[in-house]
């Protein structure tokens, strides 16, 4: 058998159809074809005949007296009807086309809550309402809109609070005045004739105390009390001037200081604004991000359970062909037919997977054609 086996075996790398089960179902018609080609010239098992000499090789031409034996071993019938089973099966199963549509990669769209997040970013960058039209749920389209971002409105306000020209970019006194002016305090007037008032009192007592002095003295109405009453008028109209002065300067400085408190206000919303819409964001996206995850594993699973159905009648054909090998003394390569059931990363692992599969149903099939010798 062994022989013969070894005989088969050169013969298919010459003959490569008689590996072609349809043309050559059993090993007799193998045999039959290798002698139409003159293949069976050598010796082959003949036993119980002289080894010497010529005996068992051509001769140079036929006669009745030629004697050639051929020796055909066939696997028991059972083996041989399951082969055939097999191979029917085999080539049913592999000139069917499988649907990969049902198990191919997916991925999960995007889901409302990072389109919101999306969004919320888009307005803060001062663009208007995205589109989420595109494949999985992207962007395809981001309109213009205000084309303010969020921080921009306090720029402006602590540019214009610094006295700063929007046109020339320059400081002005101009620009200043009018933005202390808000800052002034309405009731200013009302603080200085007041006080004007109490100071005018103050002096006009004072200077009765002149007069009185002047009587005392017996020199009432001299030019010595016009004199001194002339400079104490004068000095209680500077008096006054200055204290007005003082008094204006006071408000100024004021306002000023509520105006530089007010830029400083809006530089630093400028930057918190930005700040937490950030942190909104990125909230929403992490929660988005764990529901688009939540999904994926769905469809993963969807697509592994539809590749399993898909490829069940592979594995058990290719597990038969295993069984079948050792009855029925098959050569060939070994192969084992193994599967996965987590969904692949990419399509190259799937690819892979299924070449896998099919490896394993061609070393079946190679088994059973050995056990055939």
């Amino acid at each position: 058998m062994s022989e013969m086996r070894d005989f088969l075996e050169r013969m298919a790398d010459k003959y490569p159809e008689i590996m072609d089960i349809k043309r050559f179902p059993t090993q007799d018609d193998v045999i039959d074809y290798l002698d139409r080609k003159g293949e069976l010239i050598e010796p082959v098992d003949i036993d119980e005949f002289a080894k010497g000499g010529r005996v068992g090789y051509n001769t140079g031409g036929f006669s009745e007296f030629d004697v050639r034996e051929t020796v055909v071993q066939r696997p028991a019938p059972f083996i041989e009807s399951a082969g055939a089973g097999f191979l029917t099966d085999l080539e049913s199963k592999l000139a069917t086309a499988i649907d990969t549509s049902k198990f191919a990669p997916q991925v999960a769209a995007q889901n409302i809550l990072q389109q919101q997040a999306a969004q919320q970013a888009a307005t803060a960058a001062g663009l208007g309402q995205l589109q989420f039209e595109g494949d999985a749920g992207t962007i395809s389209a981001a309109p213009a809109g205000t084309g303010v971002a969020s921080f921009e409105p306090f720029i402006v306000e602590s540019l214009r609070l610094s006295g700063i020209d929007p046109t020339t970019g320059q400081t002005s006194a101009a620009g200043v005045s009018a933005a202390i002016d808000p800052f002034m305090s309405p009731f200013q007037q009302q603080v200085i004739d007041t006080t004007r008032a109490q100071f005018e009192r103050d002096r006009a007592i004072q200077r009765q105390a002149i007069a009185d002095a002047a009587i005392t003295s017996r020199a009432f109405g001299s030019g010595r009390e016009g004199v001194q009453r002339g400079v104490f008028d004068a000095e209680t109209a500077l008096g006054l001037a200055g204290l007005e002065a003082n008094l204006r300067q006071q408000g100024f400085l004021q306002a000023d200081a509520a105006r530089q408190a007010a830029i400083a206000n809006q530089q630093a919303l400028a930057s918190q604004v930005p700040t937490l819409e950030q942190q909104s964001i990125q909230s929403l996206t992490q929660l988005g991000t764990g529901q688009q995850a939540i999904q994926q594993a769905q469809l993963d699973a969807q697509a592994a359970a539809a590749r399993e159905a898909a490829f069940e009648e592979q594995q058990r054909l290719g597990f038969f062909g295993q069984q079948l090998a050792p009855f029925s003394g098959g050569f060939g390569a070994q192969s084992a037919f193994t599967t996965t059931t987590q969904p692949p990363p990419n399509t190259l692992n799937t690819i892979l997977g299924v070449g896998t599969m099919a490896g394993g149903l061609l070393g079946g099939l190679g088994q059973f054609m050995g056990g055939m010798g």
